[in-house]
């Protein structure tokens, strides 16, 4: 069979809609909001002998690490026709993507897998977390308006940019989202959300973006898109705030990371994990990606990196990474001294598990003193994103 990788043209946007919407059965006029979100020049489709098979989408964000944003592909919407399934289609979908991004210079790909094997094949590996909370509402106790809440028009993103910038400074992990992203986050469907910050207008110091909805039973319950405090009076305001819905609501859900501070602050820590999900990235140019991302400010040196990539050529052989003053630099050469696939870089690189963990687990290898220094270059706070795409 003779496969074909292109950008979507306006002969084939019916049949992608078909073949990815038979795949993840949109709703009606889904399509439509998703290629307007994403771009039409960021869908790519694959044929087999003619015919459209399948595809996927490509947003393309920012996604920040060690406090600098890189340039990331975020891949959504993979789908292959069920009959082309089992046939390679999937991963030849995958590398033609991977070869372009390289050729275009994007350092890393970040995906939310509805399969792993596919997807570790060509490289890819959890990098970072989202976890579904549920709090009841009795458990919060704070009760603190200091700080002002004021609702917001939820169409346009700008009252959150500056917030949500902030939060990704401090972390790893959150995206830059596009303007797609933002909007994709703000509307949604049943338009029962509300949008609030919190502090002054002009300089607010959190936010929160909720929806209300109704079970079954009729019990009413909050669901938090996103929200963020950047002090402890805005974090306090915010448990303040969802507080008052307690005489009419008896749960509040939200999206965070493994160990979420904001539950720091509430009286009781009862909350119940409703999802655990990790997202994968795979670091698509070696070089680029480890001189992009920052570091720790006080520590420096030199780490050796010998790279396995059977997809991508250039980023196969050896490496060394010179850190110094929260900066990096990465030329060819050195001595290999820490040995990785390509697919075991991603959580080294993210922060999301340590390379002593790394090693025992299969992924890396190294002596003790190269992974105590690769410790020590990649620290920082653990990754994670509040959305799915």
């Amino acid at each position: 069979m003779t496969f074909d990788y292109r950008v979507l043209t306006p002969e084939t946007d019916e049949a992608f809609n078909d073949t990815v919407g038979r795949t993840f059965r949109y709703a009606e006029g889904y399509w439509e909001t998703f290629r307007r979100r994403i771009g039409p020049e960021n869908v790519r489709t694959v044929s087999c002998n003619g015919r459209v098979v399948g595809g996927l989408g490509i947003y393309r964000p920012g996604q920040w690490f060690g406090g600098r944003e890189l340039p990331c592909a975020g891949v959504a919407a993979v789908g292959i026709s069920p009959e082309n399934r089992g046939g390679g289609v999937a991963e030849f979908l995958m590398r033609s993507l991977l070869e372009e991004l390289h050729a275009e210079g994007t350092p890393v790909a970040t995906l939310f897998a509805s399969t792993q094997r596919l997807y570790r094949k060509v490289g890819f590996e959890h990098a970072g977390s989202r976890y579904g909370y549920s709090l009841p509402m009795t458990a919060i106790g704070v009760r603190d308006e200091e700080l002002p809440v004021t609702e917001v028009s939820l169409e346009s993103s700008k009252p959150f940019e500056a917030i949500a910038m902030k939060r990704a400074l401090a972390t790893n992990g959150n995206l830059q989202r596009t303007p797609g992203l933002w909007e994709r986050l703000l509307q949604h469907a049943d338009g029962h959300q509300a949008g609030y910050v919190i502090g002054d207008y002009e300089n607010p110091e959190g936010y929160l973006i909720n929806r209300y909805d109704v079970d079954h039973e009729g019990t009413g319950h909050l669901h938090i898109r996103d929200m963020a405090a950047l002090t402890p009076a805005a974090g306090r305001r915010l448990w303040s705030f969802l507080a008052v819905h307690r005489s009419t609501i008896p749960w509040v859900h939200w999206y965070g990371p493994a160990v979420d501070p904001l539950l720091c602050l509430t009286a009781e820590c009862k909350s119940e994990q409703t999802e655990v999900l990790r997202w994968m990235t795979r670091i698509v140019d070696v070089p680029q990606a480890f001189s992009s991302r920052g570091y720790p400010a006080d520590v420096s040196g030199e780490l050796h990196l010998d790279v396995h990539d059977d997809v991508l050529p250039a980023n196969h052989g050896r490496f060394v990474l010179a850190v110094a003053e929260g900066r990096g630099t990465v030329v060819p050469g050195g001595r290999g001294d820490l040995r990785a696939d390509v697919r075991g870089l991603a959580p080294l690189f993210s922060g999301f598990l340590p390379p002593q963990t790394l090693r025992a687990i299969g992924c890396l290898d190294g002596d003790a003193a190269t992974l105590q220094l690769a410790s020590r270059l990649l620290a920082g706070p653990e990754p994670w994103m509040p959305e799915i795409f």
